[in-house]
């Protein structure tokens, strides 16, 4: 609004214009009475780009924030929670079943249609980070088993990775063909653990950045 109004007063021409003409006349200084339509256009034109910016992008961006901010509201991400698992998985080498429904539910979390996330970086963030997260879960659902086999006083099971190769668990003797399988799969493990705790720490921080949580 203040550059459309300095163009629009450029084309009106100043108000003191006047009073300077009658002083600096008297001593013969000139001053330059024509309207400088090209100082006016180019006020006004920075004015209304500056106003179409606003409005065609920021009010824009703000409304889908806004609906991100009451979406996630009505279902708050479990962080806490998921970086636990993650923590488990790397140091442990295993979960409990709640945490894997937990973080099951993180990477469906805004994939449905009717909670999807309006803005445009926040929903690129959560893409990435569901597309990681999926990954590790196969690998997870693939590689993981019920240890120890008898968890009847206790719902919530806990399972480990490959039991019957980690002598610590599950192995009755050693053998290094078992041993070195396990690393592999410990390595892929760490792998795939560290993208997603990376990707989901990336996307928390968009949403903290925001004020969504």
């Amino acid at each position: 609004m203040a550059f459309l109004a300095g163009g629009i007063a450029t084309l009106a021409g100043p108000w003191w214009l006047p009073l300077a003409t009658f002083m600096f006349g008297k001593v013969d200084i000139n001053i330059d009475l024509s309207t400088n339509y090209w100082i006016a256009a180019i006020l006004m034109a920075v004015g209304l780009a500056i106003l179409a910016f606003k409005h065609f992008l920021m009010d824009k961006w703000a409304r889908r924030v806004a609906i991100d901010k009451e979406t996630i509201a009505g279902s708050p991400p479990a962080v806490d929670e998921i970086r636990r698992y993650f923590d488990n998985l790397l140091d442990d080498h295993s979960y409990r079943s709640s945490a894997d429904t937990a973080f099951h539910a993180a990477h469906n979390q805004f994939a449905d249609p009717s909670n999807a996330l309006q803005d445009v970086k926040t929903a690129s963030l959560f893409a990435g980070f569901s597309k990681d997260a999926k990954a590790l879960h196969s690998f997870v659902q693939e590689n993981f088993y019920v240890f120890p086999d008898n968890q009847a006083l206790d719902s919530d099971y806990r399972y480990c990775l490959a039991p019957d190769l980690n002598i610590d668990r599950n192995m009755v003797s050693y053998d290094l063909n078992k041993v070195s399988k396990y690393n592999e799969l410990k390595l892929d493990l760490i792998r795939l653990t560290e993208k997603a705790r990376e990707s989901y720490d990336s996307l928390v921080a968009r949403l903290k950045k925001l004020g969504h949580i």
